[in-house]
């Protein structure tokens, strides 16, 4: 076969790596397993690790771009993030900026997910109980970026447009979530801080969803991975193009 030279474009994509382009553009055999799905189990154990040993958030931030299918979100709808592509440092508009985002999609909805991940070592509460300002101030970022993606609507959705030449679809249902996933279970180890823990998370907006390490380590023990769109692509973002760090397949 013989390949273009690199960088390489297609209609949405800048391939930087010869072997990216070919693990990408590969057709999987009918009844063959994307060898990332085989290993799950392996490495959802390795991140449990590497939360219990509290570490901060580029550690963390590297590990999911390694393995994206960890993230929040992933395989909530059957055909995976759509194209398969997972952006790192996304930015939305002038102001922010997502440390993960991904479109997940069926024939039907398309959900532009925004993730926000903190360090392990960051706190839910301060010592007298009451929620601590490092995640107050978290939160608050997830809901500028979906007040931010109501209001500006068709520019949310143009962040992503060369995926879908342009706009996506008349038929889909458009919607925009974000994850925050900040903390660990067992500081809400008091009557007082459970309270506290559960009026907030009945306060705020239902796009946004928050979580701890715990709880986000146990639904990725019994999501599903078998998506339609199961080779992925880590992409960086840059002059309006996804940039390709990493093809997982």
């Amino acid at each position: 076969m013989k390949y273009e030279r690199f960088p390489h474009f297609n209609r949405w994509l800048t391939f930087e790596s010869e072997a990216d382009y070919v693990k990408y553009t590969r057709r999987r055999g009918d009844h063959e397993e994307p060898s990332w799905q085989r290993s799950v189990a392996k490495h959802l154990a390795e991140f449990h690790g590497l939360i219990d040993s509290r570490a901060l958030e580029p550690k963390i931030h590297e590990y999911l771009e390694h393995h994206p299918y960890l993230l929040p979100g992933f395989g909530d709808l059957h055909h995976g993030p759509y194209e398969g592509i997972v952006a790192t440092k996304l930015p939305l508009g002038r102001t922010f900026v997502t440390d993960f985002a991904y479109v997940a999609c069926n024939s039907q909805t398309l959900y532009f997910t925004c993730v926000e991940i903190e360090s392990a070592r960051k706190r839910l509460f301060r010592a007298d109980g009451k929620l601590h300002r490092d995640y107050l101030d978290a939160r608050q970022q997830i809901a500028d970026w979906l007040l931010w993606a109501k209001q500006h609507a068709r520019d949310a959705i143009s962040c992503w447009g060369a995926l879908f030449n342009g706009r996506p679809a008349d038929w889909y249902d458009v919607q925009f979530r974000g994850f925050l996933v900040f903390g660990r279970r067992s500081e809400i180890n008091t009557r007082v801080k459970q309270e506290r823990w559960s009026a907030e998370a009945a306060s705020i907006n239902p796009a946004l969803q928050t979580m701890t390490y715990d709880r986000l380590l146990q639904r990725k023990g019994y999501v599903s991975y078998d998506v339609d769109n199961d080779k992925l692509a880590v992409c960086s973002f840059r002059d309006r193009r996804f940039i390709v760090k990493r093809v997982l397949t």
